[in-house]
């Protein structure tokens, strides 16, 4: 069993893996359970978006630390919107964000994730949704993704070994693009049928 300190340690080592901010290490948020895209799924993720990153405009969903979204921007990402409604996550975000220069770039909401893009009146070429695991109820959340997404945008879902994603997309217009595995952790792309 990991004391809290070794908790805190551990998700403290979150890094930017390349682009203009290489390097860079990112403050994790100060929350129980929170845990960061291992480094070996992001650098997977982002050889799979490849040039789809290249000037694309992004949102980052539960960002907690906003690091997918600063390693798109690091990436030549147009822009990135972040939201989480966790005080900690907005503030973590927010210094990640001027420390690796990307400020002009980025908007931070402090919102519910499903409020938010049930509401959006911005569409966006690639989303990046990362809730706990343990966040079972996606339904509305999926089924409004339509809504935040272009034409040919995509979605990357991180989740857990229960996560029945053809169940959640069952009567949607999207579809699973891919799929990877990282022990129990998985990552989906969707899209648009």
């Amino acid at each position: 069993m990991k004391t809290k300190d070794e908790h805190k340690d551990k998700v403290k080592e979150i890094r930017v893996i390349t682009g203009s901010a290489k390097n860079r290490k990112l403050k994790a948020p100060d929350i129980e359970g929170f845990r960061a895209v291992q480094e070996v799924a992001k650098s997977s993720l982002f050889s799979i978006l490849g040039s789809k990153i290249d000037e694309a405009e992004c949102l980052d969903l539960y960002a907690g630390s906003g690091n997918l979204g600063i390693e798109a921007l690091s990436r030549g990402a147009a822009l990135c919107d972040f939201v989480d409604e966790n005080p900690k996550s907005i503030q973590a975000i927010e210094e990640n964000i001027v420390k690796c220069g990307f400020v002009e770039k980025s908007s931070v909401y402090r919102k519910d994730t499903v409020k938010f893009i049930a509401n959006s009146n911005r569409n966006y070429d690639v989303v990046f949704i990362d809730p706990f695991y343990q966040t079972t109820s996606h339904k509305h959340l999926i089924s409004n993704l339509i809504n935040v997404l272009t034409e040919k945008g995509v979605a990357v879902f991180f989740h857990g070994e229960d996560t029945d994603i053809p169940t959640l997309l069952f009567d949607t217009p999207l579809k699973i693009l891919d799929e990877r595995r990282f022990g129990k952790s998985f990552f989906t792309l969707i899209a648009r049928k």
